[in-house]
């Protein structure tokens, strides 16, 4: 029985391949200085007259510039060409520009573009004026283990990194945690605060930190400081630090309650909340 070999990469048709660079998304620059475009001319001859010739059709079709198809040895190849404009031009209004997008951080973006294009808020102003706590933000984590993580980027002011979530994206999460917990208390906003309150401690007690890293977030372990712990003030650290903060039990203690108490308040049971949660026994929290 004769078998059918797969035809390779430079063997299909220019128009199958074109398709295929489509998918390489030409015109994010996050990737630089290992642009796709690059690593797929590198591969052979063949394939390096292919991308020359989709980043030629790109220039003619998204920047009005046309260059020759027989240049001269100085000239600039298409697909560098092509990198370079990406690279200098808002990609919303086609003005000249080389600021990156808040929440596209591969995209070239102007502040007014980005202002209009892409709406955003504070971290604060989710948590102040919509009730939501870094918990209901910052997902997935302990409380909310199948919610997926919302949109978020950072910019340097003032010479620190300001974190910013994409509006649509809070008011989306807003509207399903509120939902959750009822139109009661979803409208009063002394629970909410104390609901924020209740998260911060949890958090305090999971001894996490919510951190950006290359763009992605993630919630990360710090060292938690036990009553009896000299090296950060001895008896004064011991007089100071909650009972509930004592040790690693009586932390996980805390935890375990508290998170099925945060659980019952927006009507979900363990098991819907985390089928894979497992309370495991700890020493009991002393008052």
């Amino acid at each position: 029985m004769l078998q059918t070999m797969s035809p390779a990469l430079d063997t299909l048709p220019p128009e199958i391949l074109f398709h295929i660079l489509s998918f390489t998304d030409p015109f994010l620059t996050s990737s630089l200085p290992n642009h796709p475009l690059y690593s797929v001319a590198a591969t052979s001859n063949h394939l390096s007259d292919i991308v020359e010739e989709y980043s030629r059709g790109l220039l003619k079709r998204h920047a009005n510039i046309a260059p020759s198809k027989t240049p001269k040895a100085a000239t600039l190849p298409c697909r560098r060409r092509w990198v370079r404009w990406i690279k200098e031009t808002c990609q919303i209004c086609r003005r000249a520009s080389k600021r990156k997008a808040i929440l596209e951080a591969g995209q070239t973006c102007c502040a007014k573009c980005d202002r209009e294009k892409y709406p955003k808020m504070t971290q604060t102003d989710a948590i102040n004026t919509h009730g939501l706590s870094k918990l209901d933000i910052f997902t997935p984590n302990a409380l909310h283990p199948n919610l997926p993580p919302l949109s978020l980027g950072t910019y340097m002011c003032m010479g620190g990194s300001t974190l910013m979530l994409a509006t649509n994206s809070v008011l989306s999460r807003k509207a399903h945690i509120h939902g959750l917990l009822g139109v009661e208390k979803a409208s009063d906003t002394q629970f909410l605060r104390r609901r924020v309150a209740a998260h911060d401690r949890l958090i305090k007690h999971m001894g996490i930190v919510f951190q950006v890293r290359a763009g992605t977030g993630i919630w990360v372990k710090r060292r938690q400081p036990g009553r009896d712990d000299r090296r950060h003030g001895g008896s004064e650290v011991k007089a100071k630090t909650p009972l509930s903060m004592a040790s690693a039990q009586t932390r996980d203690t805390y935890v375990n309650i508290n998170l099925e108490k945060e659980w019952a308040a927006m009507g979900m049971s363990v098991r819907e909340a985390d089928p894979s949660y497992s309370c495991q026994p700890s020493a009991p929290l002393r008052t």
